[in-house]
């Protein structure tokens, strides 16, 4: 195939166009691709933000801007996009790519400022599963243990301060009366 391709590109290219080999034309349609796959994701969180009144040039503006922050340069694949964008080979492809990505964390873009990239990454393996799952029921452990210690501390708290208070109100029972130099106590019988 790619030889087919390399032998088209030749007999087609234009006379200042670099000759390619087809290593190199292999290369060149890999970069064409991952940024036009890049593109079609901004474009698709700018379209899923569904813009109030946005045309689809200024969607496809936003998605420019998107891309620049973002990616740190611009976007140069237009004219190659532009060829892809409804050929029904790439629609297969871009729909292939949102089956096989799972979108990172919880959050979606909500708007366009906050540079979250939503590329997706391959799912978690089984033992990292299991290990997240192991993790997690080790908190949990840790949480009751925590929580049987703070129950503690409450019910011990509580005994000190009904000491106190004890010892408050016996001291509020004792009189303490005062003639000349003899100190004498009252005891007030408790009724």
């Amino acid at each position: 195939m790619w030889e087919r391709i390399s032998e088209f590109y030749h007999e087609y290219k234009k006379q200042n166009n670099v000759n390619r080999s087809v290593v190199s034309l292999m290369n060149w349609w890999s970069s064409i691709q991952k940024c036009t796959n890049k593109f079609c994701a901004f474009l698709a969180q700018v379209e899923s933000l569904h813009p109030s009144g946005a045309t689809e040039q200024d969607k496809i503006e936003k998605t420019k801007i998107m891309y620049k922050e973002i990616e740190n340069s611009n976007f140069t694949m237009e004219h190659c996009w532009c060829l892809l964008r409804h050929q029904q080979k790439w629609q297969q492809h871009i729909s292939t790519l949102g089956m096989r990505r799972r979108p990172q964390g919880e959050a979606a873009l909500d708007t366009v400022e906050e540079n979250i990239e939503v590329f997706a990454e391959r799912p978690l393996g089984k033992k990292i599963e299991k290990e997240r799952e192991r993790k997690r029921k080790s908190m949990e452990g840790k949480e009751s243990e925590i929580s049987i210690s703070l129950a503690k501390m409450t019910e011990d708290r509580a005994t000190t301060m009904e000491e106190r208070r004890n010892a408050q109100l016996k001291g509020d029972k004792e009189l303490a009366c005062t003639d000349g130099k003899k100190h004498v106590k009252f005891y007030i019988q408790s009724s």
